[in-house]
């Protein structure tokens, strides 16, 4: 997904009636309205804009015209913009790799502070045409047309190929970030609309239209129209989480550092600050005062990837395994004494290791040969929960249980046609993501545009319900101390973590102005 960002980059220069003793319940806030799945439906909107907008390429040809069609609307937080457009080819194309190589798709520009002229650091939103679905950047002006540090909003783009239609939709947020490069929006604010037609990122060429043109002057820019919207009924943070959270991320350096945030206090603390060491899969300690994580040098050199720890204070960094084979993804036994990792030791296929938690040595190996195990996480009874091929073929893969010497191994599901990682668990249930199709994630070019969705299943092995799908990437749920909440990664442009319910219900973006994670825990 890096790699097709920063491509992407590079080319892209009412109240409510009645309710009991005389309360009026708040208005229905428009992230509710309006699920970001990329469908529009503009006969909701009293006013809709219209414009033909010519498509020209690079040498200011006229090569289509496009009739466009937008509504736009706010709530006290958010702004929503729904789009329309014909095209009779759809570019949609994308490489694991290079990312998108051919491709359509809309940009928002934003003259933020309505001063007539579009300046470095104002607001700019993209989403294009990808593979299967599409792919939302946020970006603000500035050299090289740089991505948000922050990145922040939704936005998702379908094909409809009946009628040749394009539709779009853009969630975004009325309020700057925290990095002062997005917004503020108010009615002051100019916006502009850029139609993008067969761009290919490996000749350089592509085709542009703009009904109300480019920039650098916005003084024939439409201004928002931005009401004065009060209240409105927006999901509400609890006020009484607890433990630790520690997260790997890179939006402050490539190879990524390790973090801690304090969900009572909202303290985000750098924990690493080694930019010759790749680190991702954290696992925190049950009395918080360790990170395990598997790293190496070089993220592309599998084989140097080893076990490592650290204190949460930064002190104390130490490496537990040292071989020419991945050690990777650990975790810790409830003692805290020591670590489950999964060891490509069997042909490349993984194996379960135990391991002591203090100097590395190892303990047991508790997959046969010819199983591939991996995902390993303890449960609080000292049982862990893994992912295996025992009860499929590979790529697909299974959720299941063991004993923490390797016996009673019982399997938690058996959907067909999937595959299921990174499962952790209480007492009673384990939670985790599944990829809706039956093929590699790691070389199906469909990966990051098809859902993921979040599952719960028992551990007696007696069924599993689906928790959370909305068509996007959600991956690696981690329950919070007291079981009640659910913390997981929603890629949407950039990935951040998210709180959920047990229940289902998002409430949010947990850890403020940090994207670009990787891997997380929470004790």
């Amino acid at each position: 997904m890096k790699s097709c960002v920063c491509l992407c980059l590079a080319l892209l220069a009412t109240a409510c009636g009645g309710g009991g003793g005389g309360v009026v319940p708040l208005p229905t806030p428009l992230a509710a309205l309006y699920p970001i799945d990329g469908t529009v439906d503009l006969s909701a909107f009293a006013v809709v804009e219209t414009a033909q907008v010519e498509i020209r390429n690079g040498f200011g040809t006229l090569v289509k015209t496009a009739d466009l069609r937008w509504a736009i609307r706010n709530d006290d937080r958010h702004l929503y913009i729904a789009l329309e457009w014909n095209d009779d080819t759809f570019n949609n194309g994308y490489d694991l790799v290079l990312g998108p190589t051919d491709f359509d798709g809309v940009k928002l520009l934003f003259d933020s502070n309505g001063d007539n002229a579009l300046e470095s650091g104002e607001d700019e939103r993209i989403v294009i045409a990808a593979s299967v679905g599409s792919l939302y950047v946020d970006q603000h002006l500035a050299a090289g047309d740089e991505s948000d540090a922050i990145g922040d909003g939704f936005a998702k783009l379908r094909y409809l190929p009946g009628t040749q239609t394009y539709q779009a939709e853009f969630l975004i947020p009325l309020a700057p970030d925290a990095a002062g490069e997005d917004g503020p929006f108010s009615a002051a604010t100019r916006y502009s609309i850029l139609l993008y037609d067969h761009v290919d990122l490996v000749s350089g060429t592509g085709n542009l239209g703009a009904p109300h043109g480019t920039g650098p002057s916005t003084l024939s820019w439409p201004r928002l129209p931005l009401v004065d919207a009060g209240p409105h009924d927006h999901p509400v943070f609890p006020d009484d989480l607890t433990g630790l959270i520690a997260f790997a991320s890179a939006h402050e350096e490539p190879n990524g550092e390790i973090y801690t945030f304090d969900p009572a206090t909202g303290v985000v603390t750098r924990v690493t600050n080694d930019p010759t060491l790749y680190k991702d899969n954290v696992s925190l300690s049950h009395d918080r005062t360790r990170i395990a994580f598997h790293g190496s040098p070089d993220r592309l050199d599998y084989a140097g990837y080893e076990i490592y720890t650290v204190r949460v204070d930064g002190t104390n960094p130490s490496r537990l395994t040292n071989n020419a084979i991945l050690d990777g993804h650990p975790g810790w036994s409830p003692d805290d004494t020591r670590l489950a990792y999964a060891s490509f030791r069997d042909g490349g296929a993984a194996s379960i290791v135990v391991a002591d938690a203090d100097d590395g040595m190892e303990i047991a190996d508790l997959t046969p040969p010819g199983v591939d195990d991996n995902d390993p996480d303890y449960l609080p009874d000292g049982r862990i929960v893994f992912k295996t091929d025992r009860f499929s073929t590979m790529p697909q893969v299974r959720i299941a249980l063991m004993n923490g010497d390797g016996t009673g191994v019982l399997q938690l599901t058996g959907v067909a046609g999937v595959s299921d990682h990174d499962p952790v668990g209480d007492g009673v249930f384990t939670v985790f993501e599944r990829f809706s199709k039956d093929t590699d994630f790691s070389t199906d070019v469909e990966t990051g545009f098809v859902a993921w969705d979040l599952v719960e299943a028992r551990l007696d092995g007696s069924g599993e319900r689906l928790l959370f799908s909305d068509g996007w990437v959600n991956w690696l749920p981690v329950c919070d101390p007291s079981g009640r909440y659910l913390v997981h990664l929603k890629s949407a442009g950039h990935t951040a973590a998210h709180l959920l319910t047990r229940d289902g219900r998002d409430l949010g973006r947990l850890i403020p102005d940090i994207t670009r994670l990787t891997y997380l825990d929470w004790k």
